[in-house]
């Protein structure tokens, strides 16, 4: 009876520890409705991943600027199917249910400048290409051009925090990697 016990608690305490990994699920945005706008401050979850807007760093920029919004839509700009979103002078910062191990992103990047927060670190650069082959707070940052002004965004080590924004961006198909 004791070592039934034994291995019943080695099982939850198991399935506790490595849960959070059972449920990382990529962020589609296919909960939200098309035309809806977001402001700063707002939150919203999907699946085991929480979200909220957060300030946007214009290119040299000390102080974050808050005006900006979120829309969604639907016309795949940023190279997935179904609903994508906007970040217009505005990012968006992800909560996840734990520390992955990595994160792949769709992107279609038309404008201005990009913000990408990892680990506390922000790189303030005029596009994600500029970031190809580089090292963000231990984190090793891989960006694909697809043409048309889409791409893909990996990041490669243990990420405690993340966030990305932009003026002209679109994002989707954002998912974490055990």
């Amino acid at each position: 009876m004791k070592k039934l016990l034994f291995v019943l608690l080695a099982v939850l305490v198991l399935l506790f520890v490595q849960g959070c990994f059972l449920l990382f699920v990529c962020v589609e945005f296919e909960g939200l409705t098309v035309g809806t706008e977001y402001h700063y401050g707002d939150t919203f979850s999907e699946g085991t991943t929480k979200m909220e807007l957060i300030g946007f760093y214009w290119s040299g920029a000390t102080t974050p600027t808050t005006n900006g919004h979120m829309t969604v839509d639907g016309q795949g700009l940023a190279g997935g199917s179904g609903n994508d979103v906007n970040l217009n002078n505005i990012s968006l910062s992800f909560d996840f249910c734990c520390n992955p191990s990595g994160l792949t992103l769709k992107f279609g990047e038309y404008g201005g400048n990009i913000n990408l927060k990892i680990n506390g670190q922000l790189e303030n650069k005029e596009d994600f290409f500029v970031l190809n082959g580089s090292t963000v707070a231990g984190v090793s940052v891989t960006v694909t051009d697809l043409g048309g002004g889409k791409g893909t965004l990996k990041l490669d080590g243990k990420i405690t925090s993340f966030a990305i924004g932009g003026q002209e961006l679109w994002i989707d198909s954002i998912c974490p990697t055990r």
